[in-house]
């Protein structure tokens, strides 16, 4: 009997970065570069791992390879344990990846019947008109609280706490969720 003893598939071990590991660069082209493990990267994104639970915990840090596919560098464990400098240049570009406004009012919600749900709402970036696409998947509860609203350019609203809206949002809401 032969054995295979070939690898089908380049598997991937979790690199923790710490801040020894890493150097993060903002280019003046406004993207992250960066040098890990005597590597150096152009472009590099940082996704949040657990985006609604730890925002400044694992931190998945990637690049983009010749072949056009994402290869993940490693993991930011906790952003508090990196330089004040890496904690800044970090948070900047979360803060602008993840700009999510919440939303503080629902005044109307209209259902077109023919997939989207139209929502007139109050946000922290001010009032808001939101179409949103197939609301079934678009509108998410999170823990049985919080609310995640994706319109349908893929922009992305938030409620942390549905029951803190006042009652009429609350009960516009209901509907739906």
């Amino acid at each position: 009997m032969i054995k295979n003893t070939e690898s089908v598939f380049e598997v991937d071990t979790l690199k923790i970065l710490t801040d020894k590991d890493i150097a993060l660069q903002k280019a003046e082209s406004g993207f992250l570069n960066a040098e890990a493990f005597g590597e150096t990267y152009e472009r590099v994104s940082l996704t949040r791992l657990v985006p609604f639970m730890n925002e400044e915990k694992y931190i998945s840090v990637t690049y983009k390879t010749e072949d056009n596919e994402w290869k993940e560098i490693g993991v930011i464990e906790d952003i508090k344990k990196l330089s004040e400098e890496k904690q800044k240049i970090v948070r900047e570009y979360l803060s602008f990846k993840y700009y999510i406004p919440i939303i503080t009012k629902i005044n109307k919600i209209t259902d077109n019947r023919m997939g989207y749900l139209f929502l007139e709402a109050e946000t922290t970036a001010g009032p808001k008109k939101i179409a949103v696409n197939d609301w079934w998947h678009n509108f998410r509860m999170i823990q049985n609280k919080m609310l995640s609203v994706t319109d349908a350019d893929g922009n992305r609203y938030c409620v942390p706490e549905v029951e803190q809206l006042d009652k009429a949002s609350v009960k516009k809401l209901q509907l739906f969720i």
